[in-house]
């Protein structure tokens, strides 16, 4: 196994690997224990960020991962059933109760973490949601598809293709959001491999009933080739919907095989979240975003 881990310098935050068989055992355990009680000491020292996000594991592993020295990061769950429309109004009905529950704890930042649930009720939902996050913590706030809509700003590409695990229903919400946002979406698809896509959406005439399967089940490899198998003919550049999917690993290496910008939900969230927080850290090998 190869761990690894970030050094910052000048703003820029580069991966080198930890060489953990070229020291004695002891030297490690001190090494660790000097890190770990260094983390204690220091964490958050340049911002809290309170993430709230679908059940699941990979927009909180992308911010833990990549989140830049004397960040911290506190995570709050909601239950969501999938990404039908009942299922993410179900799950952003629960937004405000989560809030409220950073009221008086110092955060600098609060961030809806999840993409279609912070937009499935249209044009200006994603607002609504920063209002509410914010009346009932006291904690600015930000949501995914906000963080979505100030990439294509900042990208100046208003023109992309956009591949998600979505239903087709999902998805026509979603080209309508961004198209009612100003942004031309070219060609919308839903992979195959998508567990949703599956498995079929499911019978909510009896109530809430959970999508069967998890999106951290599609691999990043599928999700390349979900990718290549695109039209992306008049595309500026390729959004990767859904803080569901592990994608961080996968965005330079798209980038550089398409030649066309690469932007992801969880990196959007993230790259927003910081700059938000007044923080910024360059992480190019998170795309061309994270070279702003």
């Amino acid at each position: 196994m190869q761990f690894s881990y970030f050094v910052e310098r000048g703003g820029e935050a580069t991966r080198r690997p930890l060489p953990l068989s070229t020291a004695p055992p002891v030297h490690i355990d001190r090494m660790f224990i000097t890190v770990r009680k260094e983390m204690q000491n220091m964490s958050g020292w340049r911002a809290r960020i309170g993430l709230i996000c679908p059940i699941g594991e990979s927009i909180e592993r992308a911010f833990n991962l990549y989140a830049p020295e004397g960040v911290a990061i506190n995570s709050t769950k909601l239950w969501f059933p999938g990404p039908t429309i009942d299922g993410l109004v179900y799950l952003s009905d629960q937004l405000d109760k989560a809030a409220e529950m950073y009221k008086k704890q110092r955060h600098d930042l609060l961030v809806f973490g999840c993409t279609s649930g912070s937009m499935v009720k249209g044009f200006g939902f994603d607002k609504e949601c920063i209002r509410r996050m914010e009346k009932a913590s006291g904690v600015p706030s930000i949501t995914t598809s906000t963080a979505v809509l100030e990439a294509f700003d900042i990208l100046g590409m208003p023109k992309t293709a956009v591949i998600t695990p979505y239903p087709d229903e999902t998805n026509v919400m979603e080209k309508k959001f961004l198209e009612d946002n100003g942004i031309t979406v070219t060609n919308i698809v839903g992979m195959d491999c998508s567990p949703i896509r599956q498995n079929g959406v499911p019978d909510v005439s009896q109530g809430i009933v959970p999508v069967k399967g998890n999106m951290e089940d599609v691999t990043p490899e599928e999700i390349y080739r979900a990718v290549h198998d695109m039209d992306l003919n008049n595309a500026d550049c390729l959004f990767i919907s859904c803080t569901g999917l592990n994608t961080m690993e996968i965005i330079s290496v798209i980038e550089e095989d398409l030649g066309i910008p690469v932007i992801t939900s969880n990196q959007v969230s993230l790259y927003s979240a910081l700059r938000h927080c007044k923080i910024g850290t360059r992480i190019p090998e998170l795309g061309k975003l994270f070279t702003y």
